[in-house]
Order: structure tokens, then C-alpha cells, then sequence
């Protein structure tokens, strides 16, 4: 990068962010904002002695943090969303940036079973992970009749159950179309599977703390729906007396399920101002994900969550959520790779990684504090946290 370039982007972000009428934390998008001063802060080695620059960064921080103080503030206790850990485990970030073009299929090769993954069709970013949480939850109501299920109900029983099922859905019965809309015959389609979730607008903005339109809602289910994979997935079996993961290649190309809408209500000017949702997880990849839900393979997450800088929401999912580690060492590099970030400059590296992902942790209270110290492989965070505890809550819908 130039100094001409890191002046562009401080110039341009710097004039959206004046334009922002006030208070400006509630006239912003929550994603764009905070991956904007993520931006910002990746050229402060170019910028720092400017001081309409550390105006900017000053003033997005101060925004940063009353939206992060009003959702903790307004976090309703009663209410958690589940996260399977496999899916957080093994499905890696992929989002568009302006400098990083990305050819489709992207593949990346998985550390443990040293296999190549393919991720295609699309970006995956925080938001996807989040309908996925939400629709997990949605799916274990309907199995449980409105309950978390109390005992585990596994689909499969071993990794080739998990074969000959990829084989059955290599053909698959439903031919899914786009735009999705549906008819009664449609639902009856969906209400024909046996892994399936039904739900509206508002019971989706519930469960994610979000104010979101119902366009802006169809339009990331569609953009999540599309995304397909061919990965080492993770595969909560029982073996023996105990349930261990087993990890499973998918031979095929696969997306997490399959979409379908009824438009409830129009407007004289053509907007859709609510619809409700039928999801089909009858795809290899969205009954791998079904049975792990199933098998109390997850995670409990508060929708507050949410609103967390993209690469707080990613490194807690990569490192944190799916055990109970009271200090967890994490090298610079690894942190970096996991998190998709490729700023070949160590110290805006370090202080994105800071301010972006451990600040922002450490204020919602998921992980106590950090450290750094160096090491053998170079710069190493030691990240503490207390005693972890998330008690089984439920919220009907």
C-alpha cells in the first residue's frame, strides 16, 4: 500500500462517517461500519501523525463502543441462540474485499486430516454463521415440539450411514427454484422432509436482536442458502459408551439447505413487508449439520453476539466457543489465518487483532483478559478467561 492509497480510503470512509446523522450509532449498519475501522486502523502507520485521521478513528471507537454498551445493556438473559461446533470448527471466513479478489471454487487444506476443502457459489462471512445459528435452533424446536429435544437423536450411526446417504441425495427429489416463492404444493414439499424448520420475519429479528427488513432478510437466507462446500467435517458419533467426533469428506459438493418463501403481505409499491420461511436441511451437508444439533454436539450463543466486530465474532468462533479453556495460547500467525487477515504489516496486524477482536471480547465479558509474550514461532497472545458457565436456557416461539 501507498501513502496516496491509505489516504483514499482515510478520505473516503472519513466523508461517510461526517455525513452520519446524529447520534451516529444509530444510523449506521453494524457489519460495514466496523470492518470500515477495521480499514481505518490498517493504515495507521501511514496516517498517524494526522490528526484529522486520529479524529476518525478516535470518533469510530467512541461509536463502536455504545453499540457494543446498548447491546449488552438490552441482551435479554432468557434468550440464547445454539451454535454447532463442527460448523465452526471446520468452515473458514471467506469475504470480498476490494484488494483480495477470490476465484471460485477457494480452496484451503484442513490442518487435522490434511484433506483439500473447497468452499464455492459464494462469500462466507459473521452474518451466514448467524443464520446458521438461528436456524439451528429453529430446527431443534420443531424436532423437540417446541422444546429443545432432551434426549440425543442421532441421524447417523457411523461414517457410512453418512456414504450411502450422500449417495441417496446425489439426486435429489426437490428441484429447488430461484426465486424460491412458493405455492401450497411447495410447502407441502418442505413439510414432507424430515429435518425442516418454519418460521417469519419477526421470529427471525427475535432471535437475532435485529431490526431487519424482510427484504434484507430473504436476501442473506438466499445468499446463505447458495453457498456450497466440499469439506472434512466433523461428525458427532457414538462410540461405544461415548460419542466422539469422527471426521467425514464429503465426496459432493454440498449446501447447508435448501430455501422457500410465501410472501404474506404487499404493499400498493410492490414492497414485501413480511414473509414466512420454510428451510430443508435435506442436503448431505444440512443432515451433518442436523445430526450434530441433534446429538447435543453445540454451543450456546446471546444474540449480543451479533453485534461484535467481525474478527471478535470469528476468532471466538475459531478458538474459544467449543471448549472450556481457561488459557489459550494463540500465535500471531495462526490468529491471522483464521481470521482471513492478510495486512503484511505486523504492527497494524497486532493492533487490528487488539482492538478489533480481543478489546471487543474482554467488553462483552467472553473472555477475562490477554497477554502477549514472544515465543519460538514469533509473537504468541495468552488468552484468559474465567470459568465459563452457560446453563440450557429455552425460548419458545
Amino acid at each position: 500500500m501507498t501513502q496516496q492509497e491509505a489516504l483514499e480510503i482515510f478520505e473516503i470512509i472519513n466523508t461517510g462517517y461526517d455525513a452520519l446523522k446524529e447520534p451516529k450509532y444509530k444510523f449506521i449498519d453494524n457489519e460495514t461500519f466496523r470492518q470500515q475501522y477495521e480499514q481505518v486502523l490498517s493504515v495507521n502507520d501511514y496516517l498517524k501523525d494526522n490528526q484529522d485521521y486520529k479524529n476518525l478513528v478516535n470518533g469510530m471507537a467512541q461509536v463502536i463502543k455504545k453499540i457494543t454498551r446498548a447491546a449488552i445493556k438490552n441482551k435479554k438473559k432468557d434468550w440464547r441462540n445454539v451454535s454447532e461446533r463442527g460448523m465452526n470448527k471446520v468452515i473458514m471466513p471467506v469475504t470480498k474485499k476490494r484488494d483480495q479478489p477470490v476465484s471460485f471454487p477457494l480452496q484451503w487444506v484442513d490442518e487435522k486430516s490434511q484433506e483439500t476443502c473447497f468452499i464455492n457459489n459464494g462469500y462466507w462471512g459473521v452474518k451466514n454463521f448467524m443464520v446458521m445459528d438461528v436456524l439451528g435452533y429453529f430446527l431443534l424446536l420443531k424436532k423437540g415440539n417446541n422444546l429443545l429435544p432432551k434426549e440425543p437423536l442421532p441421524i447417523f450411526s457411523d461414517l457410512d450411514s453418512i456414504t450411502r446417504r450422500e449417495k441417496e441425495l446425489d439426486k435429489p427429489n426437490y428441484v429447488v427454484k430461484y426465486p424460491p416463492t412458493m405455492n401450497e404444493q411447495d410447502v407441502d414439499v418442505f413439510k414432507s422432509m424430515k429435518y425442516y424448520a418454519h418460521f417469519t420475519d419477526d421470529h427471525f429479528r427475535k432471535s437475532t436482536s435485529t431490526n431487519m427488513n424482510s427484504n434484507d432478510i430473504l436476501n442473506l437466507l438466499l445468499e446463505t442458502s447458495r453457498v456450497e462446500f466440499k469439506i472434512v467435517y466433523p461428525v458427532r458419533l457414538k462410540t461405544g459408551k461415548d460419542q466422539k467426533n469422527k471426521y467425514y469428506y464429503m465426496n459432493l459438493f454440498s449446501r447447508f439447505f435448501e430455501l422457500g418463501y410465501i410472501d404474506k403481505k404487499s404493499r400498493s409499491d410492490g414492497i414485501i413487508p413480511s414473509r414466512e420461511y420454510y428451510v430443508g436441511f435435506n442436503t448431505i451437508l444440512g443432515e451433518i449439520f442436523a445430526h450434530n444439533l441433534l446429538s447435543k454436539n453445540y454451543d450456546w450463543v446471546e444474540p449480543s453476539f451479533y453485534t461484535l466486530p467481525y474478527s471478535a465474532q470469528i476468532l471466538y468462533r475459531r478458538f474459544l466457543i467449543h471448549n472450556n479453556y481457561r488459557r489459550i495460547p494463540l500465535n500471531l500467525e495462526t490468529i491471522a489465518e483464521k481470521l482471513n487477515l492478510k495486512d503484511k504489516n505486523t504492527s497494524n496486524l497486532i493492533k487490528t487483532i487488539e482492538q478489533s477482536a480481543l478489546l471487543p471480547l474482554i467488553e462483552q465479558g467472553l473472555i477475562h483478559s490477554y497477554e502477549k509474550e514472544e515465543g519460538l514461532q514469533g509473537l504468541k497472545f495468552i488468552i484468559k478467561r474465567s470459568k465459563r458457565s452457560q446453563p440450557e436456557v429455552e425460548i419458545h416461539i
